[in-house]
């Protein structure tokens, strides 16, 4: 298999070849189960050092050419995989790296993830007289929110703060809250226990 030069970015044991590339995206999008958008793949195998950017596009563009990809969404750019890109992962999968499958399946359900929490779970900053206003908020389906809480920070640096660290736990944060207000002691100690384990782990 050819190797593409532009391989800049690409962490050792990474993917080089445009055809093992497609495979992999073949792989991927046969195992994570939803569609995901272009640029979104191509950025996060691009971010876990996985495959260059270029080559990784080259390979999307060849596998939408052959109909192996379908888009479901143009004006997202959102896609899915066809019979025939079905087909290519369980014939061709073998033959690549598992230490790489398994990382690019586990990069881009982080990131599906990560994209579905901040979606679910909004923050809106909003500037006042003395400093912003930071709304967090935490969706419970389509009709109602579980939570909408408004803090005062003195600056956009802590405002930003606020939303990484938010949509990093919002589920423990709403937990934590409800423990306080509620004076649950042993909800309060489990989320205090999660925090400092992925504290420690981080």
């Amino acid at each position: 298999m050819k190797s593409n030069t532009f391989s800049a970015g690409v962490n050792p044991g990474g993917l080089r070849s445009i055809q093992e590339i497609k495979v992999l995206i073949c792989y991927v999008l046969s195992n994570i189960g939803t569609k995901i958008k272009k640029s979104d793949l191509i950025s996060t195998l691009q971010n876990g050092g996985i495959s260059n950017y270029f080559e990784t596009s080259e390979a999307f563009s060849d596998l939408e050419s052959n109909n192996n990809l379908i888009c479901v969404d143009s004006e997202k750019e959102m896609y899915t995989i066809s019979e025939s890109g079905k087909v290519i992962s369980e014939q061709l999968s073998r033959s690549l790296p598992h230490i790489i499958k398994e990382k690019s399946i586990k990069v881009i359900n982080t990131f599906i993830s990560t994209l579905k929490s901040r979606n679910e779970n909004t923050v809106k900053i909003e500037k006042n007289n003395r400093g912003y206003n930071v709304t967090c908020g935490i969706s419970g389906d389509e009709d109602f929110n579980l939570m909408a809480l408004t803090l005062y920070v003195p600056d956009l640096g802590q405002a930003a703060m606020v939303k990484e660290n938010f949509h990093k736990n919002p589920g423990i944060i709403y937990r934590s809250v409800l423990a306080m207000l509620t004076q649950n002691e042993e909800l309060l100690k489990e989320s205090v226990t999660i925090l400092l384990n992925q504290h420690n782990n981080a």
